[in-house]
């Protein structure tokens, strides 16, 4: 059986319609809980005799991290980069933690578009004279969509590395075999996965933590209907969300369906579980990050396609996320300046080449048209077009509602708790935590 090291996902050439998961993400170790915790002299010399800083980094321990630092290190042989691997479930809180407790790792990953959860607590360091220095000249090596994910008011808190992209995937040898067409709509995806319930295939796969990635139907339906900027916002009343109400009763029909792996235990399924049914081809449509697509065109032993998700109806408005995977500094950060010499390597060309050779997509101006693989020319083409409408994930709006949408709202309207209720929770959290 086949594995994947999951990442957090991408989304290109959004720059002339428009930012953090699925956060989707790489598979990381337990050490994230040391992110906290300093482990090492953080002064030392090289073999010259200089004197070497040592910074941690709250990020991936996959191969393109690796790499670029080796790439840093050589460059700049008075900085020695320790990677402390990310906890993608548990990021917030465990950086937090470190924060508070006044030895912070120096340059951190985060979403950019939900940078506001550290910004609220002054707890991240504003980069704008970094970004802006030299007639900005960093800043405008970003696609302004990205950057600006990043931005709260007139700063800049986070640099964007990479775009994110909640995707559908699908099993094209499955539909082939089955003769299903791609869905467009909702009643055609509901009519597919009942095709493959006849023949022993669950139609969706998607891992407990990462529920908010099916709220895409949410955010389709309020495209359409005119209201995705006010919900988006924080600014209407969430239980009179026609377009989350609708969402949450199609999947409530999903689940009591069957559709969903592997079916009744389909709210409690792990990524290890959901991935291993996937590779096993017994899920015909999986729910990840875009960013992922390279990873499971290599390791799955049938052709894998990317879905756009389907439209409200056909020829109606394309409901694009704007999310992004990033990096910030610690406001108290004990390096702030090399942790600055760091990111800039990190988003510079020599960088971001191997966010691309990983099969990701680029955050950067210069390096857009260095995509070459198909699966992620095909995820760029989901992205662009006059229909298209972009908008920032709800989780933003604070902590408690991003937890509440990635963990819980969906979840609760399955296992039986009415619409209605679960709506008026996810209320009480935007009056009570929304300015």
């Amino acid at each position: 059986m086949k594995r994947v090291l999951p990442v957090v996902c991408s989304m290109a050439m959004l720059a002339s319609m428009m930012s953090g998961c699925s956060a989707s993400a790489d598979n990381q170790g337990t050490a994230a809980a040391e992110a906290g915790e300093s482990t090492v002299e953080t002064k030392a010399e090289d073999s010259s005799g200089g004197e070497v800083t040592t910074i941690r980094f709250y990020g991936s321990d996959a191969d393109y991290n690796r790499n670029i630092i080796a790439g840093f290190e050589a460059e700049n042989p008075d900085i020695k980069v320790e990677i402390v691997p990310v906890d993608f479930d548990n990021a917030e809180q465990v950086i937090k933690t470190g924060i508070a407790s006044g030895d912070p790792v120096d340059v951190s990953f985060f979403w950019g578009s939900q940078i506001s959860a550290f910004v609220d607590d002054d707890m991240a360091l504003d980069l704008t004279p970094y970004l802006t220095e030299n007639d900005n000249e960093w800043l405008n090596t970003f696609v302004p969509a990205y950057i600006d994910s990043c931005k709260i008011g007139d700063s800049y808190y986070a640099v964007a590395y990479q775009p994110v992209i909640e995707t559908i995937f699908y099993n094209k040898d499955l539909f082939a075999q089955y003769n299903v067409e791609e869905p467009k709509t909702w009643e055609e995806l509901a009519a597919a996965c009942e095709v493959f319930k006849e023949n022993g295939v669950y139609g969706i796969g998607n891992w407990n933590g990462q529920n908010h990635q099916l709220l895409q139907f949410a955010y389709q339906y309020m495209a359409n209907d005119g209201t995705l900027e006010e919900y988006t916002s924080g600014e209407g009343d969430f239980t009179q969300c026609q377009g989350l109400k609708t969402c949450l009763e199609n999947w409530k029909s999903v689940y009591d369906n069957g559709y969903w792996y592997p079916g009744e235990g389909a709210l409690t399924s792990t990524k290890e579980q959901t991935q291993a049914a996937w590779y096993q081809g017994n899920i015909a449509m999986l729910f990840d990050a875009g960013s992922n697509a390279g990873e499971y065109v290599e390791n799955s032993d049938f052709e894998v396609g990317i879905l756009p998700f389907p439209y409200v109806e056909e020829g109606g408005k394309y409901a694009l996320n704007t999310v992004t995977n990033a990096l910030f500094i610690p406001a108290n950060a004990k390096h702030p300046e090399e942790a600055v010499r760091f990111m800039k390597y990190y988003t510079s060309d020599a960088g971001i080449q191997e966010i691309i050779n990983s099969g990701r997509l680029p955050s950067t101006i210069s390096m857009q048209d260095k995509v070459d693989s198909q699966i992620l020319k095909d995820l760029l083409a989901t992205t662009v077009g006059d229909n298209v409408v972009g908008y920032v994930q709800m989780q933003g709006l604070s902590s408690e509602i991003n937890a509440y949408l990635q963990n819980d709202l969906i979840g609760a309207v399955c296992s039986g708790t009415s619409v209605e209720d679960a709506l008026q929770q996810l209320e009480d959290l935007r009056l009570s935590t929304v300015n």
